[in-house]
């Protein structure tokens, strides 16, 4: 996976819609050398530009859009959710078929925690705020039932000829998550956020027990801290100051470590659930080293309006990781950010130059037909200067 390469995230809904021969016919015409796919995503509102079908479409939440073996959850506290797609048929193993025809690597995207139909019927397997609250959109990674859901999710999508599995919200969720009708009309700041974010469900607090670390200390002080924010009694420090704040927290830097140590746990039995390379969207600096044998690329979000703010994005990212792990660049190309074919190309132009194996692009179904003959000529374009 390490020849540069340009790939194309797709919702299956889109592609099967416009029916394969238009649609994968399109982008193999743009010069794309793969397709990001969506397997198991997330609930949402879309507005379609070109779906011939529905400009609008409201996601079923927390589905699988492929059809896994029968029986392959049997047993397993977590059910999978099928969407209707993939009723009668097997979305993933017909536009991998047709997509190979033309040329293009499919490369499976699937979301992980982030299920908020999963966590609505299973709150105790939820984060839990330092206040007690569920978070229900995100599924904890130190739960036992989540890990084993996940490890038989991977092993699944495993029987069919991917490129990568694309990971995204593998570890802890955040906090706000945009949640429908959400209303945070008391401000957090970046550290209120933050502090929400941090799980302190028993499956945490056990996992801290047997490192040894103390969980009360830091729970409490977390919850004291946000009960003061929510009293309007803390200042918001500016960003640049969160670690020092987060520091400061009593017992919290030996706690996060724990939760760091969960995840990177957790991404090894995944990769040995599947012979698919895996691709992590963004990674934590201190995981690096550890999940370096473990992983074959990692893809860090350049999703910036500014193209110097692109190609400055992309060169941390590259500085990061440092070619242990061979890194792609994840650029947003819809007109909201990208309006014009000059900045298309100035923005792929940035994250090719510092991407030492793919730039993904953002996304099919949501970008006019413009923007994606926008990108076919900068691919041709780069390509052009790169000879």
């Amino acid at each position: 996976m390490t020849a540069q390469y340009t790939a194309l995230w797709c919702y299956p809904w889109d592609l099967l819609d416009e029916g394969l021969d238009v649609s994968l016919g399109r982008i193999a015409d743009a010069g794309l050398d793969a397709i990001s796919l969506a397997v198991s995503y997330h609930a949402g509102m879309l507005l379609l530009p070109h779906n011939p079908k529905t400009r609008l479409r409201f996601l079923e939440d927390g589905s699988l859009y492929f059809r896994p073996a029968p029986g392959a959850f049997s047993g397993l506290a977590i059910q999978p959710r099928l969407s209707q797609l993939a009723e009668e048929r097997d979305p993933l193993a017909l536009i991998v078929e047709e997509a190979h025809k033309r040329g293009l690597a499919v490369v499976a995207w699937t979301i992980c925690n982030h299920n908020s139909h999963q966590g609505t019927l299973h709150p105790e397997l939820c984060m839990r705020t330092a206040l007690g609250d569920p978070l229900t959109y995100a599924l904890c990674p130190a739960q036992p039932a989540v890990q084993a859901y996940l490890r038989t999710l991977m092993h699944a999508l495993g029987a069919y000829p991917l490129r990568a599995q694309q990971l995204e919200s593998y570890g802890y969720g955040a906090f706000p998550h945009g949640h429908h009708h959400e209303k945070l009309l008391t401000p957090l700041g970046p550290l209120g956020e933050r502090l929400m974010a941090i799980c302190f469900c028993p499956a945490c607090q056990q996992a801290a027990e047997k490192d040894g670390v103390d969980w009360r200390a830091p729970r409490d002080a977390v919850a004291t801290t946000l009960e003061r924010i929510l009293r309007g009694e803390v200042d918001a420090p500016p960003s640049c100051l969160l670690g020092e704040r987060l520091a400061a927290i009593e017992g919290l830097s030996a706690y996060l470590d724990v939760q760091r140590g969960i995840v990177e746990d957790l991404v090894v039995s995944l990769a040995g659930a599947t012979p698919i390379p895996l691709n992590l969207l963004g990674i934590e600096d201190a995981s690096i080293g550890p999940l370096k044998p473990h992983i074959a690329e990692v893809s860090e979000m350049a999703y910036r309006n500014d193209p110097l703010e692109v190609a400055a994005v992309s060169r941390e990212a590259q500085r990061r990781l440092a070619g242990r792990i061979p890194l792609s660049i994840g650029l947003d190309l819809c007109p909201d950010s990208t309006p014009t074919a000059d900045m298309l190309q100035t923005k792929l132009d940035a994250a090719r130059a510092s991407a030492d194996a793919g730039v993904y692009v953002y996304n099919y179904g949501l970008m006019p037909l413009r923007s994606l003959d926008w990108l076919g000529k900068a691919i041709r374009g780069s390509s052009a200067r790169a000879d």
